[in-house]
């Protein structure tokens, strides 16, 4: 328990209003993992200064300090126990200042993606990044966790998106580096230790963020493949001809699900095969874009690569197929209690990647399912195993040739709670042992997220 004179001092930092115990904690939403808000005290500071005194009285009192965004993380690396405080940066939602010259935009770490998109979106530019938990997952987690989604492999992800970073450090000290341009060798580039370090290092308060041009007209098809390896021979062939913006896969188990329940009514009549992909396109105008995606399209399916197409006449019929890929839940809902897990495979080695899964998921028995489905451009999979008899089990399936394959346990979702044991198993020695002397350096006394990635 968190004592009471800590309590008292808390609120002195950031006002009465800003410490959340019972009751009025118990109005706050656990997100993503239920586990979340067992700690049973928020902190919410309102600026750079606050977070910084709050580390420091954390930091000399040797008390836990469980960092919180949007709560949208999926490995529990927001998960915190009696004893600790939760330190929201929910209050630190400002977008200080957006440059259309300068394609930047300075943000408080609380701001959602969503907010960034909209105000980004008002100067013609994008966020180069999207996932679909856009509207509750903030820059400073997004940040902390690496994020990749949708468009990774054309804007890169979060790390490629980060010009510049403000971070306290569990000693209270506050570290800016907040240059906003892309060309900064000004010694080592220190903000890099703290993206993707999940809040273990210090706490992001501020980025400076790389904006890209906005889409202007887009074409959107969803469409069936042979193979996977026909499906990144097409969008190999489609990367080099048109402004591809999104290219996501679907193998077939997830599809006929997925499909079944969330697609338009066209869907129950469209062709069966092992692959599917969601294709997205950009060009000047509306009819340009249609046209183009319409005779590359048809252009595969002369040369084999493809067997069914469904191009999007409308909005509607848009959202209706990207509902398909993004409402991944509907997995969960109809088998509930499957495993999930957050894979990279190169593509050149995907096609015997799921050979060898779907034979593993045979293996476990006549009533397992295998499920797959992520982002084709940089081999990014997000895998479900329901119906088997245990996690070690399904891991054992999804992992059995992944490394020697070329590929990492971790994509986008980070290590969190859930995934320390592989990283143990996985990575490294030297590399492990380099990580441990950074945290013992910057985090000495362990306040920092305790429990996560190392």
């Amino acid at each position: 328990m968190i004592a009471d004179e800590i309590l008292k001092e808390l609120r002195l930092i950031v006002g009465s209003g800003g410490v959340k115990t019972g009751e009025a904690l118990s109005l706050v939403h656990s997100g993503s993992d239920e586990r979340n808000l067992d700690a049973a005290v928020m902190v919410t500071p309102r600026n750079t200064g606050e977070v910084a005194s709050v580390l420091r009285l954390c930091n000399e009192q040797r008390i836990a300090v469980v960092p919180h965004g949007g709560r949208t993380g999926l490995v529990g690396g927001g998960v915190s126990a009696i004893g600790e405080i939760i330190l929201s940066l929910a209050a630190l939602n400002k977008i200080e200042s957006l440059s259309a010259d300068g394609g930047t935009a300075v943000v408080e770490s609380g701001v959602t993606l969503l907010s960034l998109q909209d105000a980004a979106a008002k100067v013609d530019l994008a966020t180069g990044i999207d996932i679909a938990a856009r509207g509750s997952a903030t820059i400073g987690g997004m940040i902390s966790t690496n994020a990749g989604g949708m468009e990774a492999f054309r804007h890169g992800v979060m790390r490629h998106r980060v010009l510049g970073l403000e971070v306290v450090l569990p000693d209270g000290r506050i570290m800016s580096d907040m240059a906003q341009v892309t060309k900064s060798n000004e010694g080592y580039d220190l903000k890099q230790l703290f993206i993707g370090a999940e809040g273990t290092l210090g706490i992001i308060t501020r980025a400076v963020i790389r904006l890209a041009p906005a889409d202007e007209f887009t074409a959107t098809a969803l469409v069936a493949c042979p193979s996977a390896t026909d499906a990144i021979t097409l969008f190999r062939k489609l990367q080099r001809s048109l402004d591809l913006l999104r290219a996501e896969f679907m193998a077939r188990d997830y599809f006929t699900l997925a499909s079944a329940n969330l697609g338009p009514a066209s869907l129950p009549a469209f062709t069966e095969a092992p692959a599917y992909l969601i294709l997205e396109i950009d060009a000047a105008d509306q009819q340009t874009a249609q046209s183009a995606l319409e005779e590359a399209l048809a252009e595969a399916i002369e040369e084999g690569l493809v067997v069914d197409a469904i191009l999007a006449q409308s909005e509607k019929e848009r959202t209706e197929i990207w509902n398909i890929r993004e409402d991944s839940s509907v997995v969960d809902r109809v088998h509930p209690n499957g495993y999930w897990f957050d894979i990279s495979v190169p593509l050149q080695e995907l096609e015997m990647w799921l050979t060898h899964f779907n034979e593993g998921v045979a293996t476990l028995g006549p009533d397992v399912r295998g499920f797959a489905f992520g982002h084709l451009g940089d081999g990014n999979l997000h895998v479900g195993v329901a119906g088997a008899p245990d996690k070690d089990a399904a891991k054992a399936i999804v992992y059995a040739n992944l490394r020697e394959l070329g590929g990492s346990f971790s994509a986008e979702h980070g290590i969190g709670l859930d995934k320390r044991q592989d990283l143990h198993r996985f990575v490294d020695p030297v590399k492990l042992a380099l990580m441990r002397s950074i945290k013992a350096m910057l985090d000495p006394n362990e306040i920092m997220n305790p429990g996560k990635v190392l």
